[in-house]
């Protein structure tokens, strides 16, 4: 069974966020407000079956403004106690033959650098299922912190400094990497 999720991000004046009564049966909804821009927000479905994202077309007739991605989980650091307050998310574009160094990035050197920054609460990664709306990033990474102060930490600055990193940075494809960064919010 795939653990998958629905990510809708809402990135205009007006484009609103539905009510939780939109949530699949079985899915988990958390809403975020952004901290880059005042009117930013988004929402979030977790649900551990990939089928109730293929029985509907959750990808069609989007407003302008909104961008919706249904996402198969390809890693999890695991859970924590408690919850979390801000959480940051890192969408690439990858060309299918970068796939697989990528990912051995990602789960060898960067996530582990990065867990090691006290309130860097836990990180999962997705596979680009379907999406519509916007830039259609084929990997995700959605990091839970404590607070945004975790991101000026020496561990995430020592994670984006290594020469696996610098040689990653001079492909075009990382340089235009999206990065998000939102604060929970009620639903």
């Amino acid at each position: 069974m795939s653990k998958a999720i629905v990510l809708t991000q809402y990135s205009a004046p007006g484009a609103a966020m539905p009510a939780s009564a939109g949530v699949a049966a079985g899915a988990r909804r958390v809403c975020y407000r952004g901290l880059q821009s005042a009117y930013a927000c988004a929402s979030i479905d977790y649900t551990d079956e990939l089928a109730w994202l293929e029985a509907g077309d959750a990808t069609s007739a989007l407003p302008a403004g909104v961008a919706r991605y249904l996402c198969v989980e390809t890693e999890d650091s695991g859970p924590y106690e408690g919850s979390h307050g801000v959480l940051m998310i890192v969408a690439f574009q990858v060309p299918q033959e970068r796939s697989a160094d990528v990912e051995r990035w990602y789960r060898e050197e960067h996530g582990p650098m990065l867990l090691r920054a006290p309130g860097w609460l836990r990180m999962r990664r997705y596979r680009l299922h379907a999406g519509a709306g916007g830039t259609l990033w084929t990997h995700l990474a959605l990091h839970e912190l404590r607070d945004g102060a975790v991101l000026d930490s020496q561990e995430r600055a020592l994670a984006r400094s290594t020469a696996w990193r610098a040689q990653l940075e001079r492909e075009s494809w990382f340089a235009q990497a999206g990065r998000f960064v939102y604060e929970v919010m009620p639903c």
